[in-house]
């Protein structure tokens, strides 16, 4: 635990000095948001890599565990990530704040929030079925005793566990390029994030070769990995400081 903390204080200060030198570099430049979340590729990744992606100018405002609790009475819901318009506006809940940016970013033409109601609808649905995975996951955490919970985890993925049970069901009506439809949406920012971040080591107990099963979530995952915009982004990251980062570099 301490180790953990030692790490995201690191960080912390990294991510700091990063923020003062782009603004000595560019002393004029206000940027258009600000995102406060963890140093984590968990929920504030998605809607960084959105960010990235629509070469939208923001803040990667990194808090450390230990700071969260000076936070936390000041937001609005007591949670995060949280993204602070450039007039200050507080703006929450993940699958919404994905929406909204996916509407204002767009892959080759297409707003990774399609523009089409069913085509939006279908992305919603498979975003939505993928965090009844996570729920499964989130649960664990309630165990103390640290081997039942890695036996737990590892039960659920397992054959014929909950969570191995649900992402076939999610691999079959999913695409093996695109989740849905034949263009890049937030489903597949929204897949690649999670499917990672299970085997990053967040999760001890989850086999690090989970995914080996899935074909179509696989294929969908190498899809978005070859973006050079997305490999941009995670060869960017110093892998000594942000050890869970290293799932992502593919």
């Amino acid at each position: 635990w301490l180790k953990s903390v030692a790490i995201l204080a690191q960080v912390f200060a990294q991510n700091y000095l990063r923020a003062r030198l782009r603004a000595l570099l560019r002393p004029n430049a206000m940027p258009e948001y600000t995102v406060k979340y963890f140093a984590l590729p968990a929920l504030g990744e998605p809607i960084r890599l959105i960010l990235h992606l629509g070469k939208i100018d923001f803040v990667d405002e990194r808090l450390t565990f230990a700071e969260w609790p000076e936070h936390k009475p000041k937001t609005k819901w007591g949670q995060m990530p949280i993204v602070y318009a450039a007039d200050g506006t507080e703006m929450t809940q993940t699958k919404a704040l994905v929406r909204y940016f996916g509407k204002k970013v767009s892959w080759e033409g297409s707003p990774l929030y399609p523009a089409d109601a069913f085509l939006a609808f279908k992305a919603d649905e498979m975003i939505d079925a993928m965090e009844d995975v996570r729920a499964k996951l989130v649960a664990t955490f309630k165990i103390e005793d640290q081997a039942e919970k890695e036996a737990a985890r590892k039960a659920l993925f397992a054959d014929g566990g909950d969570c191995c049970e649900l992402l076939k069901k999610i691999d079959s009506f999913s695409g093996s390029k695109f989740v849905v439809g034949d263009c890049l949406t937030i489903a597949d920012i929204w897949f690649y994030f999670f499917l990672v971040f299970l085997r990053c080591g967040f999760f001890d107990g989850v086999p690090a070769d989970y995914m080996q099963v899935y074909p179509n979530l696989q294929g969908v995952v190498a899809n978005v990995a070859a973006i050079p915009e997305i490999k941009e982004y995670y060869a960017a990251k110093d892998l000594e400081a942000e050890p869970m980062y290293k799932a992502f570099v593919m």
